[in-house]
């Protein structure tokens, strides 16, 4: 092992003390303590980290041996890679804001242009995080800066938990901070906070009353917007925002007049044991007749009309829209609208199971839904029909 007075003696090379410690000597004189050790990878490797001496800014022996063993301990307990570590310690003064502040306007290129102002509000509804740095953020941190909003507006709320957790995502791959993620939902902030779909639902959604959707339909088809086109092709079909927002040219059959819907699309389910599936929907010729007026600009059926690139709409641009066309109601809404209408209809006196099998809603408890395989696509064509030719009749 090294002692004090070889600190300012030794000639060059590299001189070991214990534990991965070196003392490198330069030809020029110059002396950097470095730690020596098999990274995570199984490589071995070597990283100096400080100055050795007995002045400002530099490290004694004593020190630079107390450091060397932090970084032993964050390898061994840890599986923290020295090299990280020290990065963290150069950057320990980085605060959230800074490093929010200094990426968002990049993740938001190509998007919305209101996406920058989402990502600026998102940042002033959490002030508690601003000064902390990146390294001491916890779950407890994330957990008193959420619950201030998260009752009073669930969905945005959960939209800046995401922000938060890809801010300190990035954080990590930048390593400029090392563990879990705090902000993650599952198997985290899930048990402590009610999901956002389950209390936004408690609020309800603004629906339109079914013998008001025809009014809708047509104040939409005066609208020359794709939003609009978007949003007649939602009530056709029944989807969720999410779902015709997405709509994408590879999921359509023509020929067959069906759209698939991939599993990923559809709605998240909290219960692991039921996976969201493909979703088949029937489409009608009015669906049909105004998908067919949308240019193929790239993938998506619908895309924005103020994205620089190909990109599809924000969820409150379809809300808008039905707005703009004199209407309180969300495209959920539309939903409820649908089921109340089939509900209500003697005609056809339509099953339970359709309507709900339309709107993509298991029904059913366990063992008779692992029975129930078919998806009654003929049944759904003959209800889905029916709506379309209520709410927009044929010429």
């Amino acid at each position: 092992m090294l002692n004090a007075s070889q600190i300012k003696s030794l000639q060059p090379g590299a001189h070991a003390d214990a534990g991965g410690l070196y003392l490198i000597v330069r030809d020029n004189g110059a002396r950097r303590w470095a730690f020596r050790f098999t990274g995570t990878d199984g490589k071995r490797a070597q990283m100096e980290f400080a100055t050795a001496g007995d002045k400002e800014g530099q490290l004694s022996l004593s020190e630079a041996r107390d450091q060397a063993r932090a970084y032993r301990l964050a390898l061994k307990k840890d599986g923290i890679d020295p090299r990280h570590k020290k990065r963290i310690e150069d950057n320990a003064s980085t605060t959230f804001a800074e490093h929010w502040n200094a990426n968002y306007k990049a993740w938001c290129v190509g998007k919305h242009p209101d996406e920058e102002k989402a990502w600026q509000r998102s940042l002033r509804d959490v002030p508690s995080l601003h000064k902390l740095t990146l390294q001491e953020i916890d779950t407890t941190h994330v957990k008193k800066a959420l619950e201030k909003i998260w009752h009073e507006k669930p969905i945005t709320a959960n939209r800046t938990r995401g922000r938060i957790e890809k801010v300190l995502d990035a954080a990590k791959v930048e390593r400029l901070r090392t563990g879990d993620n705090p902000a993650s939902w599952r198997g985290n902030l899930k048990f402590v906070f009610t999901s956002a779909r389950k209390l936004n639902k408690k609020k309800g959604h603004a629906s339109v009353p079914y013998a008001k959707a025809p009014s809708l339909m047509a104040e939409l088809n005066d609208d020359p917007t794709r939003v609009a086109r978007c949003v007649e092709v939602g009530i056709l079909t029944v989807a969720r925002s999410q779902e015709i927002r997405l709509m994408e040219w590879t999921e359509i059959d023509f020929k067959k007049r069906t759209w698939l819907i991939p599993g990923e699309k559809m709605k998240i389910k909290e219960d692991a044991e039921q996976k969201p599936r493909d979703h088949l929907v029937p489409l009608t010729d009015q669906a049909i007749a105004i998908i067919k007026t949308m240019p193929r600009l790239g993938r998506y059926v619908f895309p924005s009309d103020h994205t620089v690139e190909h990109q599809p709409f924000f969820p409150n641009a379809l809300t808008n829209c039905i707005k703009r066309a004199g209407f309180d109601a969300t495209m959920h809404g539309i939903r409820t609208s649908f089921r109340n209408w089939g509900a209500d209809n003697e005609k056809h006196n339509f099953r339970r199971e359709v309507l709900e099998f339309c709107l993509a809603h298991r029904v059913g408890d366990e063992a008779e839904r692992s029975y129930w395989t078919s998806d009654m696509i003929k049944r759904r064509r003959i209800a889905m029909e029916a709506w379309a030719n209520f709410v927009k009749p044929p010429d």
